[in-house]
């Protein structure tokens, strides 16, 4: 098995050694972090729109009396 693991070790680095892959690894975390942060920003927003405190007791409400239904 260390040999399996050894071999795959050094594909690893092989792969991360490579221009086009850090490249490639730099505009994907660019990526995710302009899409985290257009989330966050929509959560804030949303939480400042709504009282979580009030939509908590909306909902727990609903599931005591046992209705679905929407208002």
């Amino acid at each position: 098995m260390s040999i399996v693991r050894h071999l795959m070790w050094s594909v690893f680095k092989r792969a991360a050694a490579n221009p086009r892959v850090q490249q490639k690894a730099v505009k994907t975390v660019v990526t995710v972090d302009k899409k985290l942060t257009e989330t966050a920003d929509k959560v804030v927003e949303f939480a400042v729109e709504k009282d979580p405190m009030r939509e908590a007791g909306r909902m727990f409400g609903k599931l005591m009396s046992g209705g679905n239904d929407k208002d």
